[in-house]
């Protein structure tokens, strides 16, 4: 017998499994279906290039990656996102790239004149954008989609092309169906507060580093990849609490705890089980425990993306790549919907002589294209590279990523999903969610996911708690 089960081995479970240690409790079993640790985070290194497959790196804002990383003295390898001009994105727009205004907050801009010189938006749609101080702040609290708020508020124009394609873009999700609520709440706050983005905005101070230090960059990743995380964290773990390549197919009842049946045959006994995985595999491991749990899991969609990294000799590109990258909105027609300048992001991602361009397809408006296989991948970020930036050089370096299914939808009505699977689940005590699709997809969300698991379940402990009592208090979902 175990004490906790841990199922999925991504960031979340790997979070869960190192906290539970650190807390004392190193009486823990953590299951992963694929021969590797990590999830979506994964590093490829050759011939000088560093290579994200997923995530490249995590916000600041949220401190659970930065202090995961101090716990596991990996504060020396924390590099920044580089600033000021080499921060600058960029919108593919009428067969160009415009260089996103300055001030710009998400949807909404801050500084009123590099809005007003700006190309990328017409005069109609600025004086479209400037009514939004007129336009009356929303009555209730039903929750509205992305699209619906930007063009309640600041009209068509802006949401095409600048906060669908970006704010969209960060959930690989279609702005049609995105949860404001669920996503970026702050604007609803800001609304609600002010009666307008415009003068929130305005009102909004700064933030102020403490004096004598540095304000810490929007984005942080570490000096060889992100996978040094998951490689640190599989690294502190006793390898008899590790099992890949096995899968768990069911969880029962058994007496007073719970039965987790593995695909080599054997079972575990646990007090508590975390389910660190995609909430539609979750779905199948608690069927028999309840359906009505198991179908509001499934409610949750996911989409399926892909990234193409290529690497080029920095004399065969014409273009500067003085940024962080551009995106491309759906309307432009093109198969891409953002182009990340990896070696201008960050350092050391590519030798001195080379630029890494990292490409991102598919996503809730064209999953098809994610699901090709990578030559195909490949030839496509090629032609729209061409296209786009004219480049037409082979790359020296080119590797291809599909995440199929892998990224969680907070389509409308997303927080009240959640909630009535928190219901469910207070039935059935000792059963904790950790991972992406409930409260944040970051890495920082994952992340603190997996710590508010192992509070609950030291909360269940300290009250004695015996998994399967039906009369149990309730517990609430974790992520």
């Amino acid at each position: 017998m175990t004490r906790t089960v841990i199922v999925g081995g991504g960031i979340s479970g790997l979070a869960t499994a190192f906290t539970l240690q650190e807390r004392g409790s190193a009486d823990s079993t953590l299951i992963e279906s694929s021969p590797r640790w990590g999830g979506k985070i994964t590093s490829f290194h050759e011939d000088g290039f560093t290579i994200e497959g997923g995530p490249d790196s995590f916000l600041t804002q949220k401190t659970a990656a930065i202090e995961l990383c101090r716990r596991l003295g990996l504060e020396d390898q924390l590099v920044g996102s580089n600033s000021g001009k080499s921060a600058a994105t960029y919108i593919w727009s009428s067969g160009r790239l415009h260089r996103m205004p300055e001030g710009m907050m998400l949807m909404a801009p801050t500084m009123v004149l590099p809005f007003l010189r700006s190309r990328l938006i017409s005069w109609p749609g600025k004086m479209r954008a400037g009514l939004e101080v007129f336009i009356p702040r929303a009555r209730g609290d039903e929750d509205e989609s992305l699209a619906g708020f930007v063009r309640r508020r600041l009209g068509n124009e802006l949401l095409n092309k600048i906060a669908g394609p970006l704010m969209g873009g960060i959930y690989a999700a279609d702005p049609e169906r995105l949860s404001l609520k669920s996503t970026f709440p702050t604007f609803l706050e800001m609304e609600k507060k002010h009666g307008s983005l415009l003068r929130g905005m305005m009102k909004r101070a700064r933030p102020r580093a403490t004096h004598g230090t540095k304000r810490p960059p929007m984005f942080m990743s570490l000096r060889g990849g992100l996978q040094q995380l998951s490689d640190a964290l599989v690294a502190r773990l006793p390898e008899t609490n590790l099992r890949t390549g096995c899968r768990a197919l069911a969880v029962s009842r058994h007496s007073d705890r719970y039965r987790v049946d593995l695909s080599d045959g054997s079972s575990l006994l646990a007090d508590d089980v975390v389910f660190a995985t995609p909430s539609f595999v979750t779905a199948d491991l608690v069927e028999q425990l309840d359906p009505t749990l198991a179908a509001r899991l499934r409610a949750i969609r996911y989409v399926s993306t892909a990234t193409v990294s290529l690497g080029f000799r920095r004399s065969e590109v014409a273009h500067p790549l003085q940024g962080a990258g551009f995106i491309v909105p759906p309307s432009e027609g093109r198969r891409i919907t953002a182009c990340s300048w990896s070696s201008a992001k960050f350092q050391h991602r590519a030798p001195e002589d080379c630029v890494l361009l990292r490409v991102f397809i598919g996503g809730a408006l064209a999953e098809e294209l994610a699901e090709q296989d990578e030559a195909a991948l490949t030839q496509l970020a090629r032609e729209e590279l061409q296209a786009i930036l004219g480049i037409v050089a082979t790359p020296v370096l080119a590797r291809a990523y599909r995440w199929s299914k892998a990224n969680p939808q907070y389509d409308l009505g997303h927080e009240e999903r959640v909630a009535e699977i928190e219901r469910s689940l207070g039935n059935l005590p000792g059963l904790h969610l950790a991972g992406a699709a409930y409260h944040g997809p970051g890495i920082p969300d994952c992340i603190q996911s997996g710590i508010k698991a192992v509070e609950a379940i030291a909360a269940r402990q300290a009250r004695g708690e015996n998994s399967c009592r039906s009369d149990a208090p309730s517990c609430c979902i974790e992520s």
